[in-house]
């Protein structure tokens, strides 16, 4: 898998999280009409709320330079995720990636009148750049109006919603303080595994898989001897990319989101630590990266068992829906 490969990937895969702090965090409540009223900033992935998305936009950003200013990487980001998903529930389609379209980052392939995927790539990137240099806050809309047309008919879909469902964050399921966490931690997840995977041995053996966590296991077991040890200030680097990479594994394998344990109760392991929560059927199952690590001491294979649990309850999710359907 080559670098841009690993990139589209985790977009995809943090889509749920980082889609979900972008709205609550980024995306304010209300906003200023050119008429000097104000108006609630609708958030609902709906076209309606592309010209004022477009209005929002023009307002952070004065030239097509400054949004690809390194310092705005985050929001545009975030702005790429809600652009392509609105697109996505009004015209079906998919994320897609390649080597040459969409500035590097992923875009929209849209369905069409001659089937799924058949559309002309919308390069999302591109679109923002071109509605900061037009400055007419028009451009998103005419860019979806574009591809109705090319639904043919009335402009609706051919099949359902193809809008990512991941269980995005929102006010009704999270708090404040655990979204402005994990805007800031999301970004250190990758960065910090890459930095930590560097100064181990073989760095390059370090991969998102099984094996891995249970060397990871047998490590932790080897280099300490109790929990005081692991909570000493010096093994804090160590510490710090071994619990992201223990979570960001059994994330991806097990396709989890990252959360925050705030306003809990003291005693509750997730209590003012990220955690990994997987829903499976309509259950949550939460694994703690660091109470996974504690336990690592006892027993080795404890992180590799915690990913087995999720795995095993996903089989026995999928297993439950193939009979249904069968019946």
């Amino acid at each position: 898998m080559n670098e841009l490969q690993r990139e589209y990937y985790a977009f995809i895969n943090n889509m749920d999280v980082r889609l979900g702090a972008f709205v609550l965090a980024d995306l304010p409540e209300t906003f200023d009409r050119e008429d000097g009223e104000t108006a609630t900033f609708p958030k609902d992935f709906g076209p309606k709320s592309l010209p004022m998305l477009e209005f929002f936009v023009l307002s952070r950003f004065s030239s097509p330079d400054e949004v690809i200013d390194p310092d705005n990487r985050r929001f545009v980001e975030g702005l790429i995720r809600y652009l392509g998903e609105t697109y996505l529930r009004a015209i079906g389609g998919a994320w897609d990636h390649d080597e040459e379209t969409g500035n590097g980052m992923p875009f929209i392939r849209p369905d069409t009148e001659e089937g799924p995927l058949k559309g002309e790539p919308i390069p999302i990137l591109a679109i923002i750049l071109a509605a900061v240099d037009a400055r007419t806050a028009e451009v998103f809309t005419a860019v979806l109006d574009r591809a109705r047309e090319n639904l043919g008919g009335d402009g609706t879909p051919r099949r359902s919603s193809t809008g990512m469902s991941l269980g995005a964050l929102t006010s009704e399921n999270s708090s404040e303080e655990e979204v402005e966490f994990l805007s800031r931690f999301i970004g250190t997840v990758e960065p910090g595994i890459a930095a930590w995977t560097q100064e181990q041995v073989e760095p390059a053996s370090w991969v998102f898989e099984r094996e891995s966590l249970v060397r990871l296991g047998r490590q932790l077991a080897a280099r300490y001897d109790s929990r005081d040890e692991m909570m000493t200030e010096e093994e804090t680097p160590f510490v710090g990319g071994a619990m992201r990479f223990i979570g960001e594994t059994i994330r991806r394998i097990g396709f989890g989101q990252w959360r925050y344990g705030a306003g809990l109760e003291a005693d509750d392991p997730r209590s003012r630590q990220p955690f990994i929560r997987f829903l499976v059927g309509n259950q949550n199952l939460d694994m703690v990266p660091w109470r996974l690590a504690q336990t690592a001491l006892e027993d080795p294979n404890s992180i590799a068992s915690g990913l087995d649990t999720v795995i095993s309850m996903r089989e026995e999710e999928a297993a439950s829906e193939e009979g249904a359907q069968s019946r």
